[in-house]
């Protein structure tokens, strides 16, 4: 009994100084989902976002002193806390920075994400960074088009309507507090989206509304409308392109959302 006493005794000690060695620290992620995140206390001193793409995450981490090192990274959602994907990680010693980067699931671009990073301090301790990782801009553009004016018919070209009524609702969120949107696209017609502006920044959420008649002046055969919204890690793009050519009604011919 003794010698069975001395057994789960040692098992106890060795389980509770094993849990010691492998427990960690996680240095969370106080900044909200920006480009840019300093930390306080860990092993990392700062990380930055630098992808300029939606579907290639990037990062940087700097390390915080000599002997501090990062070995693995994952993607976790932030909605639901699943796993997404493993991420390729470099530590280069001579600049105390870590880089890392992975392909994003096309299912999870609009999605915000926690990047954990397990990194260890000079002196061996183990922490778990998180860094918040925003998705992609969110956009909503709902828009109609009727006439409002003459159609005119042009022997040996395209037909056009002379005016037409907008209606359009814009909603805008791009999960980030430094983005950006703009119109770069418009063939000459600005309608002024952003009220009454062509773009705006630095934004985090916005609706926007426009109830307006445009006078075809130039005689286009259709509206063409392209917007982008720009975060820390992507871009959306909204297309919207209508007919002015049917005498009878104006109808959508291009509808796309592209998130890059």
């Amino acid at each position: 009994m003794r010698t069975l006493s001395l057994s789960f005794a040692a098992v106890a000690l060795f389980s509770a100084f094993g849990s010691q060695a492998t427990a960690y620290q996680n240095v969370f992620d106080t900044d909200g989902y920006e480009r840019l995140t300093n930390y306080t206390s860990g092993p990392v001193s700062s990380a930055l976002l630098t992808g300029e793409f939606a579907h290639n995450f990037e990062a940087q981490l700097i390390l915080r002193g000599e002997g501090a090192y990062c070995e693995s990274a994952n993607l976790y959602s932030a909605n639901d806390g699943r796993h997404i994907v493993n991420l390729g990680v470099k530590t280069i010693a001579d600049r105390n920075t870590v880089e890392m980067g992975v392909a994003i699931p096309e299912a999870t671009l609009t999605e915000k994400k926690v990047l954990h990073a397990s990194c260890y301090d000079a002196a061996g301790e183990w922490y778990k960074v998180l860094v918040n990782v925003p998705g992609a801009p969110i956009v909503d553009w709902q828009i109609e088009l009727t006439p409002a004016g003459d159609f005119v018919n042009q022997p040996y070209s395209y037909g056009y309507h002379t005016a037409y009524h907008i209606s359009s609702r814009l909603v805008i969120d791009n999960q980030n507090n430094d983005a950006r949107c703009s119109i770069v696209a418009d063939r000459g017609v600005s309608l002024g989206l952003f009220h009454g502006e062509d773009r705006k920044g630095p934004f985090h959420s916005d609706v926007f509304t426009l109830d307006t008649v445009v006078d075809n002046k130039a005689k286009h055969p259709v509206l063409y409308q392209i917007l982008e919204c720009e975060n820390a890690v992507g871009k959306t793009m909204a297309v919207k392109v209508f007919n002015l050519t049917d005498p009878n009604s104006i109808y959508t011919y291009e509808d796309q959302l592209i998130v890059k």
